[in-house]
């Protein structure tokens, strides 16, 4: 399992995403489309991290602000709707 870690400016405000995926591919593939833009139209990729995760990850952080958590395919169909 990889935990995607991305950071986007989106007109001066900072949007942060973590994409749980399967593997190096699916990475390599979202990277592909967030250097296009993130969740919004406007929102460019200014930082990222990759990690290889082994365990469990809790599906929701507790006490962090600013932070969206998401599944490979959910972040994908978010990104579509955006892209189209």
């Amino acid at each position: 399992m990889w935990l995607l870690y991305l950071r986007f400016d989106d007109q001066g405000a900072v949007k942060t995403y973590h994409v749980r995926t399967g593997s190096k591919s699916d990475v390599e593939h979202l990277l592909s489309l967030a250097e296009q833009h993130g969740l919004s139209p406007t929102a460019r990729l200014v930082e990222y991290a990759a990690f290889i995760v082994s365990g469990t990850i809790k599906l929701k952080p507790m006490m962090v602000p600013n932070f969206h958590f998401y599944l490979h395919d959910d972040f994908i169909h978010r990104w579509q709707a955006v892209d189209m």
